[in-house]
């Protein structure tokens, strides 16, 4: 029992989920703005904005930077870690939307094109992650 309740007092992963979830939470009420509707969906989603994988990785960066130190080893390790992420998700993820949006394009097949994220979507992402990481 003690270890499910460790688990659960962990501010490393509390930090990471809910700087996620703030970042779901976000897109959901900016399609409802933009569409009218509330989509749920959106929690399971990736890319647009923001960056909830950004939002995550920045959050547990920030967490362990303030209760650590930002001169500890486990806070370089996390902010590389995230450094990887929010690369992936600015480069690679980005990439394969667009293969994904040009492979529909020539199949008439429904692929998912909203993979990745633009500079603007990672640092709202990033800015999400900082100030729940830090807070926490």
């Amino acid at each position: 029992m003690g270890l499910v309740l460790d688990f659960f007092k962990n501010v490393y992963i509390w930090a990471a989920v809910t700087s996620w979830f703030i970042a779901q939470t976000v897109k959901l009420f900016l399609c409802f703005f933009k569409e009218g509707k509330m989509d749920f969906h959106l929690y399971a989603s990736t890319g647009g904005m923001p960056s909830a994988h950004t939002a995550t990785v920045m959050g547990l960066a920030m967490a362990i930077g303030r209760w650590e130190g930002l001169s500890s080893s486990v806070f370089a390790i996390a902010l590389i870690f995230a450094t990887v992420v929010i690369t992936d998700a600015l480069h690679l993820r980005r990439e394969v939307g667009r293969h994904a949006q040009k492979l529909q394009e020539l199949t008439g097949k429904k692929f998912d094109v909203s993979s990745g994220h633009t500079p603007s979507e990672v640092l709202i992402g990033a800015l999400i992650g900082i100030l729940i990481g830090w807070i926490l």
